[in-house]
């Protein structure tokens, strides 16, 4: 190789490994979390039997909102195929057509019925083995456990980036994540390390170039490299990378409903295939990353599974949507229940709560339907969420960020409040959430809900 075609080539190296986990982020997490909502469905609700026979669709489509982001790349239109699947004014419609194409209970769908541990083990092998074999499947329950996935996806991307992302940003751990950074700190507590042997072929000022030129690809993306985390620690090698394509037609009949312009069968399926290329470069990541991202991102290492708004509370989370979008399914969206709350922040009963200024200080509902603040009156916005001291008092806080966080529009799931000034060490706060809490379709919230958290005494 000539020596003028080293630092191009290095650098070229460099910016596709670190490209990919800006758009491969979270797969793994999302698929958690997807499995999870499965899991805290009651026995008795029918989805949990439709969702564990067709296990491999669901976790698919809670991977596939994010395939267009890397289809994108080269195909502008596929960003659209993604971001329209990550939000409810896609996932309502998407259950009407799943009406229409005759998918509910006593309509045809079957509700799988298991007899004992070895048949759901025989089930479940059949559906997952071969790994290799590509999985076509369009019956009506493939279709929901498909659908379930997507809208799972959804509420993880709200719940995660509003409550445990600002968690390891506080902390700094998404800030030292330039390729040029990791290069720098490898192998760990080396005297001279892989930056110095690059510095040394390629001069200063190019490898200054190389590290400015990365921006956001970045090493130590959060949710890439929370995946490095939980594909090593919760085993999951072989679960996610093969699993059933998507239900194209009917996905495609969505698309064009909403107006997602270049929607076409191609860029779906090209999209569900880059998921599937993903997941697998996120293993071979997780092969070699597990002990750098746990030495850079020690808090969120610890925290991504059982922490706020880690795998385990946004599971809670989308079991609460799951029950929702099921009965969307049956009753038609108009007609389906009011919203239920699906979550809280601080939880009820949390101790230990911090009581200065931080990047989550938030009071935060979620909710098993979309909010649309189009739907709540401006002059009712400051009775939604309301928090109190242990005189009675209302605590201030600012309604102006009701959806920090949260994304804004017809998509999100959550309402929160600024909480203006520090909160009073050792002390009980109870906070309401009213019935002004309405989702996108004008719907109250069926009844208020009241609970309480405890600040952290001082130190």
């Amino acid at each position: 190789m000539k020596p003028s075609l080293l630092p191009a080539t290095v650098g070229s190296l460099l910016l596709g490994f670190a490209s990919l986990p800006l758009h491969a982020a979270g797969m793994a997490t999302h698929a958690l979390m997807a499995e999870y909502g499965r899991t805290y469905l009651a026995d008795s609700h029918p989805l949990k039997a439709i969702l564990t026979a067709h296990r491999p669709a669901l976790l698919a489509g809670a991977i596939y909102p994010d395939g267009g982001y890397f289809t994108g790349i080269v195909d502008p239109a596929g960003r659209d195929i993604a971001e329209h699947a990550h939000w409810e004014y896609f996932h309502n419609p998407l259950m009407e057509q799943l009406r229409a194409e005759g998918c509910t209970q006593g309509n045809g769908l079957e509700i799988p019925v298991f007899n004992g541990t070895l048949d759901y083990y025989d089930r479940v092998l059949e559906e997952v083995l071969p790994l290799a074999e590509v999985r076509i499947d369009d019956s009506c329950g493939t279709k929901i456990a498909f659908a379930m996935g997507m809208a799972a996806h959804g509420l993880g991307d709200q719940v995660w980036d509003s409550l445990f992302e600002p968690q390891l940003q506080e902390r700094g751990e998404d800030l030292e994540s330039s390729p040029a950074y990791t290069a720098d700190a490898f192998p760990p507590g080396a005297d001279s390390s892989v930056g110095d042997a690059l510095r040394a072929v390629v001069g200063d000022e190019p490898f200054d170039l190389l590290a400015s030129g990365f921006g956001s690809a970045s090493l130590n993306s959060m949710e890439y490299s929370m995946d490095v985390i939980a594909i090593r620690e919760q085993d999951i090698w072989a679960d996610v990378p093969y699993l059933t394509f998507p239900p194209t037609q009917t996905l495609l009949s969505v698309y064009e409903q909403i107006g997602t312009e270049g929607a076409s069968a191609e860029r779906i399926e090209a999209a569900a295939l880059g998921t599937r290329t993903l997941v697998l470069a996120e293993r071979a990541g997780a092969a070699v990353e597990f002990d750098r991202v746990r030495q850079q991102m020690p808090f969120g290492a610890g925290h991504y599974f059982t922490g706020s708004g880690g795998v385990i509370d946004t599971g809670h989370m989308i079991a609460a949507l799951y029950e929702q979008l099921w009965d969307k399914l049956q009753q038609g969206v108009a007609e389906s229940r009011p919203p239920r709350l699906a979550g809280l922040h601080p939880e009820n009963g949390e101790r230990d709560v911090p009581v200065g200024r931080s990047a989550d200080r938030y009071l935060r509902a979620y909710l098993s339907s979309a909010v649309h603040w189009a739907a709540v009156p401006e002059t009712e916005r400051a009775g939604v969420l309301v928090l109190f001291d242990e005189a009675g008092n209302v605590v201030p806080t600012d309604t102006v960020d009701m959806q920090a966080r949260l994304y804004q529009g017809g998509g999100s799931h959550g309402l929160g409040v600024r909480i203006r000034e520090t909160l009073l060490p050792d002390h009980e706060y109870t906070a309401v959430l009213t019935t002004r809490a309405r989702d996108e379709r004008g719907k109250a919230l069926g009844e208020p809900f009241v609970w309480s958290f405890r600040t952290a005494a001082e130190n």
